[in-house]
């Protein structure tokens, strides 16, 4: 991990930053805005540890991000299906396995804003490097037979 990645927290502890990476765009559009919202909301977790309002923070974050997967993984499902991705259950319970971990997160009384940083910035990374990755060349060729006015819906 170079210095770059990392900053001193309010405690004195290294944290991860997380920030839009040029490989983790998918060259489609929407779906690139959608991982940079959720890329927002999990910086938004980079700066608490330690002051007083970070539990309330984490949770804040939690819950917006619980209803905020749950539109997003229907859109990129939806987009999947309409490309004939043949790989989508195996991706939709991808999908249900992360839901569960944060529903999971937002029932546990105390939360640590470093443990569900740590867990998001994983999981998202490795999600948008590899899974997502893997849906792109059907939904480009989807995409490229529709022409450009047809969008994603």
């Amino acid at each position: 991990m170079n210095t770059d990645d990392q900053t001193k927290g309010a405690l004195g502890r290294e944290t991860m930053q997380i920030s839009w990476k040029v490989e983790y765009s998918l060259g489609v559009a929407e779906m690139d805005a959608e991982h940079v919202r959720m890329i927002e909301m999990m910086a938004k977790l980079e700066s608490v540890d330690g002051r007083p309002d970070a539990l309330r923070t984490v949770g804040k974050v939690i819950n917006e991000l619980v209803d905020y997967v749950e539109i997003h993984f229907k859109h990129e499902e939806d987009l999947m299906e309409k490309a004939g991705y043949p790989h989508l259950e195996r991706h939709r319970a991808q999908h249900k396995v992360f839901a569960q971990k944060v529903l999971d997160m937002r029932s546990r009384a105390s939360l640590d804003a470093r443990t569900v940083h740590q867990f998001l910035q994983q999981w998202l990374g490795e999600h948008i490097l590899k899974a997502d990755r893997d849906y792109v060349p059907y939904v480009q060729l989807w995409l490229d037979n529709r022409g450009a006015e047809g969008g994603l819906e």
